[in-house]
């Protein structure tokens, strides 16, 4: 859901609280380097090199810049990824504090828009949402597409809600099949933007406040929702993650949802 661009709220550097909880920097000791990192306009984010090693320090954008963001949710959904060394460690968060996250730094180069058209890496994707799909669920509440559309809707400014009734309706429907799939749910990280995307010494997924539990097919329904070009090989990718080629008959209404999701998320920023 989430792309870069430039706003006008941003911070410069991190506080001087967020920065003594990073390991090396307690008691006021200085930063051998901090750098902000670029990505999307939800979080503010930075990389914190210390004596104790490079951490990336995160911290909640400006409200408007986050609609459907549940900390403790990505907190939970996270830490069961990090475990498997999908997400990247968490050493140290305080989520009632800006949404303070710390995470140890990995080296490597996000994607861009070309990854989505090259099958190997699409295929090294897949094989990481396979790992991913497996791990233990955390009893948190199923993905409901419509709660999370009407919870956009509260945010959209009063002129811009007519627009908003026929694709509620169209969601509500689609929701209603989603329900009734009734497919074991699994953890979805949900935003595979290219800047969550981390080639390292492996495929890092970062960014996990849109993560969900939910049907897998889900996860690759967004991705193409964002990328509509890596439809062409969107066989060897659900093959790379495990799935079941007959569920592509239901993937272009589950595509749908994340499409319009996407477009309540922009009215909810304010933006046209």
């Amino acid at each position: 859901m989430v792309e870069p661009v430039s706003t006008g709220d941003s911070l410069t550097e991190p506080p001087p609280w967020a920065l003594e909880c990073v390991p090396g920097l307690a008691g006021g000791k200085a930063a051998h380097r901090i750098h902000r990192l670029g990505g999307g306009t939800v979080n503010e984010v930075f990389q914190v090199i210390s004596a104790e090693g490079s951490f990336v320090l995160r911290l909640d954008g400006a409200a408007w810049r986050r609609p459907g963001v549940d900390r403790q949710r990505e907190l939970t959904l996270h830490r069961i990824a990090a475990t498997a060394g999908i997400a990247p460690e968490i050493v140290f968060c305080d989520p009632g504090r800006q949404g303070l996250m710390i995470t140890r730094y990995q080296p490597g180069c996000t994607w861009d828009a070309s990854d989505y058209t090259d099958v190997r890496a699409l295929q090294r994707l897949g094989e990481r949402l396979y790992a991913l799909h497996r791990l233990p669920v955390p009893a948190l509440a199923t993905f409901e597409p419509l709660a999370v559309g009407e919870s956009y809707v509260l945010r959209i400014e009063p002129a811009l809600l007519s627009e908003t009734k026929p694709v509620m309706r169209r969601l509500a429907q689609l929701s209603r099949e989603l329900a009734q799939a009734a497919q074991k749910p699994v953890v979805v990280h949900g935003d595979l933007w290219e800047g969550n995307l981390l080639d390292g010494d492996r495929l890092w997924l970062l960014d996990w406040e849109y993560a969900q539990v939910t049907e897998p097919l889900m996860e690759i329904a967004g991705l193409l929702a964002y990328y509509p070009v890596a439809q062409r090989y969107q066989t060897e990718l659900m093959a790379a993650a495990g799935m079941n080629p007959a569920a592509q008959a239901v993937l272009p209404d589950r595509i749908e949802i994340y499409r319009i999701l996407n477009r309540l998320w922009r009215l909810a920023r304010g933006e046209r």
